[in-house]
């Protein structure tokens, strides 16, 4: 190890000499160019890696040089042993060795004595004086083109929106003055009046109104159902944005971008504190899917035709319950299964033999008979000896009781109570009859339902990379009550919030929710006239008349 004081000497703007002082400890201290190198030497006369001091097989210090020159007394050396008052010339840097202080093995000190030479003067006399008149040429040619710009992107466009005549002339060419005005490209949505500029910026200078978006969406739903509190929310979102504006959530002019606003901001300065907007409100606050978003909520409907809906929490499992009208094991229609014909008929049964998908969201088609059930369960229709089969239709009771009362009339209660007991009801819920019903006995309405999270967009499209037990978990459902619809803990594996993680996919809020689409339509009027104020009120607080379904 060499412990050396290193002295350099540089000179003030008086011409004074100034040293500086700095301690190395190194196995071997090399000179250079190099950034590397232990003592650094900017000038473009040292070579990168321009020479090293270090002990020699005598134990002695020695400066060696490398892919430069080292000169004592203008004499070029390749090894110098540095004893003290040595002074050796390393390229236009003097190296002396200075006394040795008792702590450590060598002192050096560097001073650059041949400074490179000053060309200002030499690069001033050879430099052209500048083309006579160029200033002024230069200065006429700014104007016109400050005259050319304000022509093109000021006058004409305004002359365009302010003068009718023009105004009218140009609404009729496919291009226009005030194009150049344009931030950006217009979305696929609205290109087909793209040139169109007057159909949204209805007056010059300011922002497009929702008066103007509504002229066309008359027949949009509203953001939400109840005309109260949508009056009381956009009402008190005013207070803190300023505006409740179409074009806040809906952003023209950046094409190639979705014309919807994609980021949550929106979204949680409304549902970041949910209680100031509806004091009584369950919704919680909710500012990322990842940290406190709530369990999901499942749609179930009941009643005649479906009227009654209730949401139920996932968390509440004893109340997950679907009263289908269905006895349906799903455990019993997966893998290999037995067929109608014996032990050799044996199928292979997935999801999608009977859950079709159909549409560019792979949306499934309803569960039919025909398609789905009679391969295999045909044989439940058949009542009778082997030798005296009878099919009854599937579908109305009043047409199987018919069937059984026109072709075996004397065994009509015997086959009737086979179908009530094993019959129609190996899938249905029978259901006895009431007092004075015709009929001894009645198949319960079916209620499958179609859309679990009815507050949510899903697509199937989207995750046809995994298979549908990664969400779905039917495997060992023995009744067709079981719920298995996928949780929020089972969307974490794959989806993250706002930002992406490891091995998971950044998920806003909308990817999975929707304004608009998720609620009844509303009676708005539709016509090619424009809206009066009143109508357009009514339209942006939605209609006091509750939606028709």
């Amino acid at each position: 190890m060499i412990n050396c004081l290193l002295i350099k000497i540089t000179q003030n703007s008086r011409g004074l000499p100034v040293r500086s002082y700095r301690t190395l400890a190194a196995e071997e201290l090399t000179f250079g160019r190099g950034a590397e190198c232990t003592i650094h030497l900017p000038d473009p006369r040292i070579a990168m890696h321009h020479a090293v001091i270090k002990r020699c097989d005598d134990g002695e210090l020695h400066l060696i040089a490398l892919n430069g020159e080292l000169e004592i007394d203008s004499a070029s050396r390749q090894n110098i042993e540095l004893t003290q008052g040595t002074q050796v010339m390393v390229g236009p840097y003097q190296l002396t060795v200075e006394p040795t202080p008792p702590d450590v093995n060598l002192s050096i000190s560097l001073a650059l004595v041949h400074r490179l030479p000053d060309d200002f003067q030499n690069i001033k006399s050879r430099t052209h004086e500048p083309l006579p008149g160029a200033t002024q040429f230069k200065r006429r040619l700014s104007i016109w083109m400050v005259a050319l710009i304000a022509l093109l992107f000021l006058v004409l466009p305004m002359a365009q929106n302010l003068i009718p005549q023009l105004h009218d002339t140009m609404a009729e060419l496919p291009f226009g003055f005030d194009r150049v005005w344009s931030p950006g490209h217009i979305s696929n949505a609205h290109r087909h009046f793209g040139s169109q500029c007057a159909n949204c910026h209805q007056a010059l200078t300011q922002q497009v109104t929702d008066q103007a978006c509504m002229q066309c969406h008359r027949d949009t739903t509203p953001h939400i159902t109840d005309p109260a509190l949508q009056h009381h929310a956009f009402e008190a979102k005013r207070q803190f944005l300023g505006s409740t504006r179409c074009g806040e959530c809906h952003r023209e002019h950046k094409a190639p971008h979705p014309l919807t606003r994609q980021d949550n901001g929106m979204c949680v300065k409304c549902h970041g504190n949910i209680k100031s907007i509806d004091a009584n409100t369950k919704l919680s606050d909710i500012h990322d899917f990842d940290k406190d978003h709530p369990g999901f909520k499942l749609t179930f409907k009941s009643g005649d035709n479906n009227e009654k809906i209730e949401r139920i929490p996932q968390t509440e499992k004893a109340r997950l319950i679907e009263n289908s009208g269905l006895n349906f094991p799903h455990s019993q229609h997966i893998g290999k299964v037995q067929g109608p014909n014996g032990m050799r008929d044996v199928r292979e049964l997935s999801c999608t033999t009977c859950h079709q998908s159909e549409g560019k969201e792979m949306r499934f088609k309803p569960i039919a008979y025909k398609r789905d059930c009679l391969s295999c369960h045909a044989s439940k229709l058949e009542v009778g000896p082997a030798n005296a089969k009878l099919n009854v239709p599937h579908g109305s009771e009043q047409n199987v009781m018919n069937t059984l009362k026109l072709f075996a009339p004397k065994a009509f209660e015997l086959h009737s109570e086979t179908l009530k007991t094993t019959g129609c009801a190996y899938c249905h819920v029978v259901e006895s009859s009431v007092k004075g019903d015709a009929l001894p006995w009645r198949i319960k309405p079916l209620q499958i339902n179609q859309d679990w999270f009815s507050k949510a967009r899903f697509k199937h499209a989207s995750h046809r990379t995994q298979q549908c037990n990664s969400c779905h978990q039917v495997e060992e459902s023995e009744t067709s009550a079981d719920v298995a619809m996928p949780d929020r803990d089972s969307c974490l594996r794959c989806h993250s919030g706002n930002s992406p993680k490891y091995k998971r996919i950044a998920s806003g809020c909308m990817s999975c929710h929707d304004f608009h689409s998720v609620h009844g339509a509303v009676n708005a009027p539709i016509s090619s006239e424009k809206l009066n104020p009143e109508e357009l009120d009514t339209l942006l607080s939605i209609s006091k008349q509750p939606p028709k379904e």
